[in-house]
């Protein structure tokens, strides 16, 4: 080998060295890390495969840097709206409740059942059965903000102070109390 092939091929040894090491030990804090430091290695290989000298190694190192910590930020913003948004709907999202009771009772048309839907994206769907079999299903949108439930359609917005004790969720509003079983 020529002393200028021997000398690139140890850089690439180096950079492939320290990118197996580093992800070997977990890899970065954030995506945008992992992509900079996944795309420096990916990068300093191929150059150095296009190349062949210690120039292409480096710039094929920092085009790969660039180009995974933009992809990998990507991830992290992405990552981040997800996590906003569960937050925006815990620890109600996803579930299914079945009303109990509803106090004073005079507030709702009888039922025979009523089932209560919190959506992962936002929206509350009760399904009400009346006496008489029929029934209605009505749609709302809810957010939680600690342990405060926010419902809301056109026309209307109502804060409930809520409380989960096992299986069974009290909500409170305007003097209204309702208490759920979830499924």
């Amino acid at each position: 080998m020529k002393k200028q092939n021997r000398f690139s091929f140890l850089i690439v040894m180096l950079v492939m060295g320290g990118f197996t090491m580093a992800l070997a030990m977990g890899g970065c804090a954030t995506q945008g890390r992992t992509g900079a430091l996944a795309g420096s290695g990916l990068g300093a290989l191929t150059g150095q495969i296009i190349g062949k000298d210690t120039k292409s190694t480096l710039i094929g190192a920092g085009i790969g840097a660039g180009v995974g910590y933009v992809i990998g930020n990507e991830r992290d913003k992405t990552r981040a709206a997800e996590n906003k948004v569960k937050k925006t709907f815990a620890p109600l999202g996803g579930t299914r409740w079945r009303v109990i009771s509803i106090k004073p009772a005079n507030k709702v048309p009888k039922f025979k059942t009523k089932i209560v839907e919190f959506k992962k994206d936002g929206r509350l769907v009760t399904t009400t059965t009346y006496p008489d079999k029929s029934r209605d299903v009505s749609t709302e949108s809810y957010r939680v903000t600690g342990n405060t439930l926010i419902v809301n359609r056109k026309g209307y917005i109502i804060n409930y102070k809520f409380r989960i004790q096992g299986k069974t969720l009290t909500a409170r509003a305007n003097n209204v109390v309702i208490t759920l079983q979830r499924f």
